[in-house]
């Protein structure tokens, strides 16, 4: 009886093999006190998060954008490899019940513990709470991408609909050990949903680089509160510094003089970053030429890489 009550207990929870991101640091046993402890900041979040006050111009049906904050990139990435290392563990311990040298996945009953799935609902269940966090900061990005390409023909909240399934995929399919905001590659993801059903975006998508400054750019919202101004902002700096960093150093420098980057307080003429790095003016206007046509090739195949 109690065999039969076990295999109908692991049925739906093995069912499938879990699946994550894999990160080397795994397999150190000294880093798991580590991966498995509490966000940084998790006292500052929480209070921001019981500060929470919805817009008085924001429509009921998008309250729920305002119950969660903002996440920084240390605490992504400290959830993102916390999720996936619990996923990881279950997996390992789901590992346990498939025969030696079977082929297949498939569980074998006679080797299923109560304590095992016991553990593995435990880790199931707070790599679920993770990400379900992670993806309550993020509902904000879906809405306000839905905001600029809702059209008559297109109602916002099927949209909203649409961003959110791929809010969701893209929490599952982020790989953290590359060092990226989320939120970057999450809104490639969204704005890829809306392609298949905004005309617009496809045809900016099929056209690049028709569609680059889409990447950069976003028209400003009236009704947008001061966080949603601020992940606008972020996001688009993120863009900018990953897409730079597919460039040769000196090339990165003389974008960077260029557009006043970083802790560079202005804009520099041609003759001046020509005099810092001891090249002529018409040699930094040739790789600056160079430079901007070679990002605008890279931008949206590193975009489709991440996916």
């Amino acid at each position: 009886m109690y065999r039969l009550i076990h295999e109908m207990r692991a049925e739906p929870l093995l069912a499938q093999p879990v699946t994550f991101m894999f990160h080397p640091s795994f397999d150190d046993p000294s880093l798991e006190a580590a991966i498995v402890a509490p966000m940084p900041g998790e006292s500052e979040f929480e209070a921001r998060r019981r500060g929470m006050r919805v817009p008085h111009d924001v429509l009921p049906e998008l309250a729920f954008n305002f119950e969660y904050p903002l996440l920084t990139r240390d605490q992504e990435q400290h959830l993102f490899r916390k999720m996936n290392f619990l996923k990881y563990k279950a997996g390992l311990l789901r590992k346990h019940m498939i025969s030696p040298g079977s082929e297949s996945s498939e569980i074998d009953p006679a080797r299923v513990q109560i304590t095992d799935l016991k553990d593995i609902e435990v880790l199931v269940r707070e790599a679920n709470r993770i990400k379900n966090l992670v993806i309550s900061c993020n509902t904000r990005l879906v809405t306000s991408y839905a905001k600029k390409h809702v059209t008559p023909q297109e109602n916002l909240f099927e949209l909203i609909s649409d961003g959110n399934m791929s809010l969701l995929r893209a929490v599952e399919k982020f790989d953290f050990s590359r060092g990226n905001k989320f939120s970057t590659y999450a809104s490639w993801a969204i704005i890829r949903s809306f392609a298949h059903s905004v005309p617009e975006v496809k045809k900016r998508m099929d056209h690049y680089p028709t569609g680059y400054d889409e990447l950069f750019a976003a028209a400003p919202d009236s009704r947008s509160d001061e966080h949603e101004c601020l992940v606008q902002a972020e996001e688009a700096a993120d863009r900018v510094h990953l897409l730079l960093q597919t460039l040769h150093p000196r090339e990165q420098r003389i974008m960077r003089m260029r557009a006043g980057l970083d802790s560079i307080p202005r804009s520099m003429t041609l003759a001046e970053i020509g005099k810092v790095l001891g090249i002529t003016r018409e040699r930094v206007r040739q790789l600056h030429l160079r430079s901007m046509a070679k990002l605008k090739r890279l931008a949206i195949n590193k975009y489709v890489e991440w996916m």
